[in-house]
């Protein structure tokens, strides 16, 4: 039997035994992750922690926040808050004393009143307050353009280097130091299509509302036939400018039409698109139709026709600057439509300007409230990106400056979906479910919305390199020139990425398998069934496309060479350009031969006119070239379009005059029969085609191409006059001349 001790001994825990049986105490966390506190094991500190890790589930512990977890992490965070609140107090203390300190009306002109004596330098700029530079930031280098006078106008205006005006004055400049002779034929010059107008006056009905007269014809249109001439605007702009609600329009049609009266009461909505309809659809009247005064090839031309309405418009917007709505928003637009296809490029710019400040007082730039209806909402929208979408056109075309700031603006693209296609009162409807006569819009703000990226920093580029040598354009350093084409290069990816987000439905479809939107030719396979208005968008949508990047490329067309030079990228450019150019103008002749939705006076003339200038540039500067065939075949197409255009539009037959006269004398040019047989039309000749001193083309030979030290003034100023009388062809004077009031119907 064991003695007691022996007992206390062998229950007693032995010391190697008591520290294998104690656990250590468990460590705990501030936080578990929603398995673990669910389950309800051990968590840890891991992100994500060991039991979730394990299992190979996700986590709520990740460690992407930074949320306090601890009651010491929570009391830092309060701190460094209450500092940061008192830091954001103290900004807004101290701008409230700077406005404070802003000097009254009457105290600013005092100041403005004295002259202020600081030299002008950096350092004193920021000594006087007062100065005009302090509060204005370093202006950015320019690409300068040019000051040239259109025609009937003594005033110069200002048109940049991607204007068709602008490369006019290369041309001219190079045949002016080429032929060494003005060019004396004054057959160059373009008729103006109101240059002569019937005398008339205008009358007033008794109710207050105006019509014209001519030879004692009353000329107010009844409600049969503006009605005739609105359902034109259904079949034409409407596809392309969707900013007008149709049911909305129809029933405030309606109410201008009383029963007891003759004439409607006035709404200048409705006046606007009569006269853009009137514009658009003279093609369509044939001249036997016409009144025996309206068959005058001058009185008769289309590109003015319905003016007496644009006036009345005018009139009726400018008495209601002061409370503007949507209205007048959409009057402003189809004004903008009009001048455009009349050739007013100044009046043109103007009124967009007009435009974007009334959008802005009404706040279009901004996305609408939530609460108000989405139909509201939508259309809101569309009518800003329409206006968006035309001033970055005009101000690229004319090679001016960006109105609209995009970091001012929170609309957002307007929607194409089928149920706002579809709603009430929509005539169009769709053709699929993801195409629908909205679509075109929205496709063609993104196209726009690209290129005025892409034109804008390579035109800031542009000058950037210009300013860091003593050249003022591109054409007196070569090496200047390819670090455009290199740069331009880096963006234009933007621009050709837009293609691939268009539905195929939008797409104009190649027989034989050819691609869409492809500058090569390859016949197009017009859908016959497809609606009239997708037939129109398609066909609008692709032009828009060859017409831009033509206009990207157009300032790689060089008119020099030389030896110790290699500018691939910049030559590649002007191969697209004239590419592009060629598949416009091809795509223009199959369009109008085939169908009939080319017809009618719209911008596709000015744009072919831009592109056939364009072809016979390249022509000139590229005598030989693998790309010259091609672009000869165009210009003999373009001919063929200017003709047919020109039996109603009287600057589209001198246009036809004009490039077979110049295409002649570019003949002579490259066969070298300038000295032997002189150049056509009166143009004079000289013993040698090359200009004096020229056959080095050193670099310092090149400054005569940079259209800003233009030489042969009297040539160039010839030259121009011709040139700009096509973009410019209807008198200032007469269009606002009240004398000088056509029929309603005609003009």
């Amino acid at each position: 039997m064991a003695s007691p001790a022996n007992s206390r001994d062998s229950h007693s825990p032995r010391p190697h035994d008591a520290s294998s049986t104690l656990k250590r105490p468990r460590r705990y966390v501030s936080r578990a992750c929603d398995w673990c506190r669910v389950k309800r094991i051990k968590c840890d500190n891991g992100q994500p922690c060991k039991p979730c890790l394990l299992r190979g589930e996700e986590c709520t512990n990740k460690g992407s926040d930074d949320v306090p977890r601890t009651l010491p992490q929570a009391l830092r965070e309060i701190e460094r808050l209450e500092r940061r609140v008192k830091e954001l107090e103290a900004e807004i203390a101290a701008r409230g004393d700077f406005q404070t300190s802003l000097p009254t009306p009457d105290q600013a002109s005092l100041v403005s009143s004295t002259p202020c004596t600081c030299p002008q330098t950096d350092s004193l700029h920021a000594a006087c307050p007062t100065s005009r530079a302090s509060i204005q930031t370093s202006p950015k280098p320019q690409w300068e353009g040019i000051w040239t006078a259109t025609a009937r106008s003594d005033r110069p205006s200002y048109y940049g280097p991607s204007s068709a005006f602008y490369f006019v004055s290369r041309i001219a400049s190079y045949l002016a130091r080429t032929l060494e002779q003005p060019h004396i034929n004054q057959s160059m010059h373009l008729r103006g299509a109101s240059k002569h107008m019937h005398a008339s006056a205008e009358t007033t009905h008794e109710d207050g509302s105006a019509m014209a007269t001519v030879g004692g014809r009353a000329q107010a249109l009844g409600r049969v036939q503006e009605e005739s001439l609105i359902k034109l605007f259904w079949e034409s702009y409407h596809c392309l400018v969707p900013i007008i609600d149709e049911g909305d329009f129809r029933r405030h049609y309606a109410s201008l039409w009383e029963p007891a009266r003759q004439a409607r009461k006035q709404s200048p909505l409705v006046d606007i698109l009569l006269a853009l309809c009137l514009q658009f659809g003279y093609a369509y009247i044939p001249r036997e139709a016409t009144h025996p005064l309206d068959r005058d090839s001058v009185t008769g031309d289309a590109s003015v026709a319905g003016r007496w309405y644009y006036r009345r418009a005018q009139l009726l917007l400018t008495v209601d600057l002061e409370s503007p709505s949507l209205t007048t928003v959409q009057c402003y637009i189809f004004m903008i439509f009009y001048l455009c296809c009349a050739s007013f490029q100044n009046m043109c710019h103007i009124v967009t300007a007009q435009a974007i400040r009334t959008a802005h007082v009404l706040g279009l730039h901004l996305e609408p409230p939530a609460d108000m209806p989405r139909h509201e909402r939508e259309h809101r929208k569309r009518i800003w990106w329409a206006l968006w979408m035309l001033e970055i056109k005009i101000s690229i075309k004319y090679g001016r400056p960006f109105m609209i700031d995009g970091a001012t603006v929170t609309a957002s693209l307007p929607s194409d979906d089928f149920e706002l296609a579809t709603g009430p009162g929509a005539s169009l409807g769709a053709y699929t479910h993801d195409v629908n006569w909205l679509s075109y819009s929205v496709h063609q703000s993104k196209l726009w919305l690209a290129t005025a990226g892409t034109y804008e920093t390579f035109f800031e580029k542009s000058g950037e390199l210009i300013s860091q040598t003593s050249d003022s354009s591109l054409y007196t350093n070569p090496e200047v020139l390819e670090a455009c084409a290199k740069f331009l290069a880096t963006k234009f990816p933007a621009i050709r990425a837009w293609v691939d987000d268009v539905p195929d439905q939008l797409k104009l479809k190649r027989r034989g398998g050819g691609e869409s939107f492809s500058p090569y030719r390859s016949t197009i396979d017009m859908d016959l069934l497809a609606p009239t208005w997708l037939q129109r968008q398609r066909v609008c949508l692709e032009l828009s496309y060859h017409s831009i990047i033509t206009n990207l490329t157009r300032p790689f067309i060089t008119f020099y060479s030389h030896p110790n030079t290699y500018t691939p990228v910049a030559e590649r450019f002007a191969s697209i350009c004239i590419d592009h150019a060629v598949a416009f103008i091809f795509i223009t002749h199959q369009t109008a031969a085939e169908l009939d939705i080319m017809n009618g006076w719209s911008e596709h003339f000015t744009l072919l006119w831009n592109t056939a200038i364009t072809a016979m540039g390249f022509v000139l500067a590229n005598p030989i070239h693998q790309s010259t065939p091609k672009a000869r075949e165009a210009l003999d197409k373009a001919v063929e379009l200017f003709d047919k255009f020109g039996q109603h539009f009287v600057v589209s037959a001198d246009a036809a005059k004009i490039m077979r006269n110049m295409m002649a004398n570019v003949d002579r040019l490259a066969s070298g029969q300038v000295a032997s047989t002189g150049l056509v039309d009166g143009i004079s000749t000289t013993t040698t085609g090359v200009p004096e001193g020229d056959s080095t083309a050193g670099l310092d030979e090149l400054a005569w191409l940079d259209p800003n030290q233009q030489g042969g003034d009297a040539y160039f100023t010839q030259f121009m006059d011709w040139a700009m009388s096509v973009d410019t062809y209807s008198s200032f004077d007469n269009f606002f001349d009240i004398n000088n009031t056509m029929s309603a119907h005609a003009g």
